[in-house]
């Protein structure tokens, strides 16, 4: 994505679209999903009283709620999907669930009060639905548009399926990462390239970009 929005913007965004999701027994709507979300997310960024790891930790264990990654994994793969045989899919979304963690995950310290304004929403193709919001920054930067794509999921709840940052979609980004990685040496060395990627830091190095 777009360095110049800036990690700290940029990580709230992604957050608000990989964060929490409250267990409700009523359904919510699309902006009930990003207004909670977003909520439950800046509680999390601002508590001093938690470390990184902590704020990582409790993030990390909601992702599921509230993304679906498996939509988002084909999304991203489009045509090279296919590619894949089922072991390989089933490996993609678990490496790109963790790809998504890692390359945001580490920006968390970076928050510096950013707020989360509804501004509207609209139905898409596919009866998917939109979010529009915009992150207010609270200082002299320029206020943030983000849109959140959602789409509902079999068990019925809206789903979180793209962020899109100033009209930059995460989804085609990555797409377009990979796509290079995959004309260029094929689909196993995406996933090696993934495997990398997510491994510990004390393990491996360089940029996060699995395009790289």
């Amino acid at each position: 994505m777009n360095r110049k929005l800036g990690t700290s913007v940029l990580t709230l965004a992604t957050l608000v679209a990989l964060g929490l999701t409250p267990a409700r027994a009523d359904k919510q709507s699309p902006e009930d999903v990003i207004r909670s979300t977003a909520a439950k997310v800046i509680e999390v960024l601002a508590d001093k009283g938690r470390s990184t790891d902590q704020k990582k930790s409790t993030l990390d264990g909601y992702l599921d709620t509230c993304c679906d990654f498996e939509t988002i994994s084909k999304l991203v793969m489009a045509k090279n999907w296919r590619s894949l045989s089922g072991e390989q899919q089933k490996e993609f979304v678990t490496l790109f669930r963790q790809y998504l963690v890692t390359t945001y995950g580490d920006n968390i310290e970076n928050y510096k009060g950013e707020t989360v304004d509804i501004l509207s929403g609209r139905k898409e193709a596919r009866e998917d639905y939109t979010v529009m919001t915009k992150i207010e920054r609270g200082s002299s930067d320029a206020d943030l548009l983000v849109d959140y794509r959602l789409r509902l999921a079999p068990d019925g709840e809206w789903k979180i399926i793209d962020v899109i940052a100033e009209g930059i979609s995460m989804v085609s980004n990555l797409r377009s990462q990979f796509q290079e990685v995959v004309s260029q040496k094929g689909t196993d060395e995406l996933l090696r390239r993934l495997r990398d990627k997510t491994l510990p830091k004390s393990t491996t190095t360089g940029s996060t970009s699995a395009g790289a």
